[in-house]
């Protein structure tokens, strides 16, 4: 099989937008990495000071007032 110059050249063309596109989904991929921190919500509080299950903070976590905690039947 012989390579005609026309093959070369959408080949190089091929490759070329190959590499654009995985540039690009490199930048998307970074700027979303980089807004998740923005966009989470700030913490209010440690396990010592608020329930991790429902978010109360009148119990601590592994309370057995807990509504959402497991119960042993």
């Amino acid at each position: 099989m012989q390579i005609s110059r026309r093959h070369l050249l959408a080949a190089s063309a091929a490759v070329s937008v190959v590499f654009i596109a995985e540039r690009g989904v490199r930048l998307v991929a970074d700027a979303a990495r980089g807004a998740a921190g923005a966009l989470r919500p700030p913490a209010q509080g440690t396990s010592a000071t608020r329930c991790a299950l429902c978010g109360s903070a009148k119990h601590t976590m592994l309370d057995p007032r807990c509504p959402i905690a497991r119960k042993v039947i």
